[in-house]
């Protein structure tokens, strides 16, 4: 993340109200909330080591994000500073930020995934799962929401959020995602907003996959508007794309 990237995500941080008394008041809120969200993009998985973290950037830190004490903040103040504020508040800047970075001339692309965050829990002490929509060529998570406790799927999550997630980046153009969200009724929603999707098709939609290899079967690789990379960790391989496992198909433009 470059520095000009970083003030601007510290500007976004200062539109949020400050919920502390003056009282005892040692550093800037806005600036404890910047470190915070810094440690935890640079792996630091708790309060302690992105104080411990801190401590050993310090000369690079304190300026940049507006400190003004000679010492780093301990992980008690950082802890106490984002158990006070607002989530719908702090969403609505981020939100607003990461607008700032997008061009609205460039369409946009983005992956559909649920994800488990072994690193947050429920009340029950389980890890939560969430629905991710990460946009791959900027590397940023552009949305997530809680999938629920079994009584949600996550193409119904994703529906019920898709004009909010439509609304909010209009250059969204194009929607991947797995098996999964291969849905008439979510395939209906996405096109009538004039946006596009891309999912996969297998066998636990037999007649589907049956169409499918059927009105395309005679495609030639070459005539494919899609290019073959290698998936780490995949089970997959889709028509055209020869032998080699362990594939999927990616659009070659958005």
């Amino acid at each position: 993340m470059s520095e000009p990237v970083c003030l601007s995500l510290l500007d976004a941080m200062h539109t949020l109200t400050d919920p502390r008394q003056r009282r005892g008041v040692r550093h800037p809120y806005a600036s404890l909330l910047g470190l915070t969200l810094l440690g935890l993009l640079c792996r630091q998985s708790d309060f302690t080591s992105i104080a411990r973290w801190a401590r050993q950037h310090w000369g690079r830190l304190r300026g940049p994000l507006g400190f003004t004490r000679r010492y780093a903040p301990h992980g008690t103040t950082l802890g106490r500073a984002c158990l006070r504020y607002d989530a719908g508040e702090f969403s609505a800047a981020l939100l607003g930020w990461l607008r700032t970075l997008l061009d609205p001339a460039v369409p946009l692309t983005a992956a559909v995934d649920g994800k488990t965050s072994r690193q947050s829990h429920d009340a029950d002490g389980d890890p939560i799962h969430v629905l991710n929509v990460f946009a791959h060529d900027l590397k940023v998570c552009l949305a997530q929401w809680p999938v629920g406790d079994g009584k949600e799927t996550e193409p119904e999550v994703l529906k019920a959020h898709l004009d909010e997630l439509f609304d909010a980046y209009p250059a969204l153009q194009l929607l991947t995602g797995d098996a999964l969200f291969t849905q008439r009724p979510l395939a209906r929603l996405i096109t009538e907003r004039g946006k596009h999707y891309l999912t996969a098709i297998k066998d636990n939609q037999p007649d589907l996959l049956e169409a499918t290899q059927t009105a395309l079967g005679q495609e030639a690789p070459g005539t494919a508007d899609a290019t073959c990379r290698e998936k780490k960790g995949g089970a997959w391989s889709p028509a055209g794309c020869g032998p080699t496992r362990r594939r999927r198909t990616t659009p070659a433009s958005s």
